[in-house]
């Protein structure tokens, strides 16, 4: 049996992550853990407070560790731009011997914003909680911390994306 991945979706809000997870999901069969999915089925009203955002990200490492354990892959669908948030699914990996992949959906900061404040709602299966404000994109986007040397890295152009193109740079691994 192959070696179960854990595909860690990164990049700027509005970059194309879900629709690229979406496209991995479908190469591969991994499930596809999206956490604005649970946090919808977890909390019908949601507050993003602290705690609520700590009971999501539990849930989905949870399901994550169950589904790598069996040598299932997975999606893991969520906001993972800071360091620490991929170290502990790197942590879940070392633990399942599982091999973790960071996929970068690169799109230029003023498209990604675009989709993320003023396009969003047009697509609410991408967006559920509607736009993003500017504010909040701003933010979110400065908090980002940019791949290390030792990150195993598959660079997803945002705006050129298929799933040819998505199945050729997943092909090696």
């Amino acid at each position: 049996m192959a070696q179960a991945k854990l595909y860690l979706m990164f990049g700027y809000p509005g970059a194309g992550k879900t629709t690229a997870a979406e496209m991995v999901a479908d190469i591969t069969g991994a499930v596809h853990l999206c956490s604005d999915k649970f946090r919808l089925h977890m909390f019908p009203k949601p507050t993003f407070s602290e705690a609520e955002h700590a009971a999501v990200y539990g849930a989905l490492d949870y399901m994550t560790e169950l589904f790598l354990a069996k040598g299932l892959s997975v999606i893991y669908d969520a906001n993972l731009n800071r360091y620490q948030h991929r170290h502990d699914k790197y942590l879940i990996c070392q633990k399942t011997g599982s091999q973790a992949l960071l996929l970068w959906v690169k799109t230029p900061p003023d498209l990604a914003k675009s989709r993320s404040t003023v396009l969003g709602t047009q697509d609410p299966a991408h967006r559920p909680f509607g736009n993003l404000s500017i504010n909040t994109f701003n933010r979110l986007a400065h908090e980002i911390e940019l791949p290390r040397p030792d990150e195993e890295v598959i660079e997803l152009d945002g705006i050129n994306l298929s799933t040819e193109i998505l199945r050729q740079k997943l092909s090696p691994y």
